[in-house]
């Protein structure tokens, strides 16, 4: 079973790669567009969207807006075929026969002549994401292929490749009061030589003031969509090939500006592909902290793929003396859900259930089983200490559903803000035109039957994230994590 959720990366909020394709693809998987490549991502519905919006400044490039910038122009053949599959995959799969109170079949008769008239691939594309917009549900989306083809590697080449975004200036962003805030540093990274400081405004990047691209945002209600939208834009925007350099204004804690130049370096952790998705970098770290004469392991990791679960394990081994625990999964994007349930057993002593998977006619329990074997083959017991868990607005699906059963269950204590809400079980379908169809295949509830998706994890304690407290070098959210940690009842 696939689950999986679109993409990005972070203050101990970690950070994953190319990480703006995965949050590209996301933004397109919430909003029913077309996954952006080149330029900043602006999620629409229609290829026209990016000429409606007005001009941006020369030094921020041609804009592409919601369409592949390499493939969109080429020459579209049976283009009946490419739709008539989607169509058709969404028709036998959705799990809501009423299709979110969408009519399907009229839909087709209405969408179907205009698939025929397309001569492009960007035509076709525009489309195919109007028809999956209209179900007005997160994980659906079309994701360009030349996107979805990249090997992560940097080393893409010719007319059909996506840009190389593989470097990064080592930092991670947040949108925070409507600007883009420096979040988190590498401590060894390009951003920490150079100078730079968590909470410090990102004014622009190579002439292209951040709030021209941030003005292109179309209007969204729900914060959550927006900071997602805004975060894509602005990793994209400071993301680019290894060694390159990025001329960077700040607008310091006394609002001067500061010029940064700096060099991106590769990202840090292993590059990992799964199916039809983008290559992304996988990341995982722990390390322990001391409060009021209490040990507390930190386990930071940024998606929910099958190579780090050997290195979470070893982790929780590291760890299994700790007075506590706390999971840091903010910017965490989802991934496969499967190893929701593996990762959930570290910390049950009983087999529970943490969510169930509804689809068309049948439903799939997430059962976690108790890891008593460490990964050195000895018996162990699953870990009882305290377990926190710390989420933000860019922690997505299997994020939010791990974190959602753990609370329900009264296993861990939720800190942070509220998860984003976009928590539907989803597979990615080649297409005939060789484009992905992304699409939500299940509702998911949690175990006691409550949806996901939508309302996502409310936290325990409500602790947002805030610039003067990145100013001050703090991190209110993993503090009162850590607090309410070492407050609780010693293990026997």
């Amino acid at each position: 079973m696939r689950c999986f959720a679109f993409h990005h990366l972070l203050p101990p909020l970690r950070r994953e790669a190319p990480l703006f394709l995965l949050a590209a693809a996301l933004l397109g998987a919430c909003r029913g567009a077309v996954a952006p490549s080149a330029q900043p991502p602006v999620p629409s519905r229609s290829v026209a969207t990016s000429t409606t919006l007005g001009a941006m400044p020369a030094a921020c490039g041609p804009v592409a807006g919601a369409v592949s910038a390499s493939l969109a122009s080429t020459p579209v053949t049976n283009p009946l075929v490419t739709f008539d599959s989607a169509w058709s995959i969404i028709g036998r799969t959705h799990w809501d026969t009423t299709y979110n109170g969408v009519n399907w079949a009229a839909l087709r008769a209405e969408l179907r002549p205009k698939a025929a008239a397309a001569t492009t691939t960007g035509e076709l594309r525009a489309v195919l994401s109007d028809m999956v917009a209209r179900l007005k549900q997160s994980h659906f989306s079309i994701i360009p292929r030349e996107i979805a083809d990249a090997s992560g590697s940097g080393s893409g080449s010719g007319a059909n490749s996506a840009p190389d975004h593989s470097g990064s200036i080592g930092a991670e962003v947040r949108y925070l009061d409507g600007t883009i805030v420096i979040a988190q540093i590498d401590r060894d990274g390009p951003a920490a030589r150079a100078g730079v400081r968590t909470g410090w405004r990102v004014q622009s990047v190579n002439g292209c003031p951040m709030s021209a691209r941030l003005s292109r945002m179309p209007k969204e209600p729900d914060a959550r969509r927006e900071a997602l939208t805004a975060y894509a834009i602005a990793t994209q925007a400071l993301a680019g090939a290894v060694g390159d350099s990025a001329t960077v204004v700040f607008a310091d804690e006394r609002g001067r500006e500061r010029t940064v130049r700096v060099a991106r370096a590769p990202e840090p952790g292993a590059v990992a592909k799964f199916g039809n998705l983008p290559a992304m970098n996988a990341q995982l770290s722990f390390d322990r902290v001391t409060s009021a004469g209490k040990t507390v392991g930190i386990i930071r990791f940024n998606i929910w793929m099958p190579i780090l679960s050997p290195q979470f394990d070893a982790a929780v081994d590291a760890l299994r003396d700790a007075d506590a625990i706390v999971l840091d999964v903010r910017g965490n994007f989802g991934g496969v859900g499967g190893m929701s349930m593996g990762i959930a057993g570290h910390f049950l002593d009983s087999t529970r259930t943490i969510g169930t998977m509804i689809q068309r006619g049948a439903t799939l329990k997430f059962v976690a089983n108790p890891r008593r074997v460490n990964t050195r083959a000895q018996g162990v017991s699953p870990y009882a200490g305290p377990l926190a868990i710390v989420v933000d607005e860019l922690s997505i699906s299997t994020t939010e559903i791990f974190a959602g059963g753990m609370q329900a269950l009264g296993r861990a204590q939720v800190f942070g803000v509220q998860t984003s809400g976009q928590a539907l079980p989803s597979v990615p379908e080649r297409l005939p035109n060789g484009d992905i169809l992304y699409h939500a295949i299940a509702d998911f509830v949690n175990p006691f039957g409550k949806p996901l998706e939508g309302a996502g994890v409310t936290p325990d304690r409500v602790v947002p994230l805030t610039r003067q407290s990145l100013l001050a070098g703090r991190d209110p959210a993993l503090d009162a994590a850590i607090a309410w940690a070492v407050s609780q009842k010693v293990r026997q």
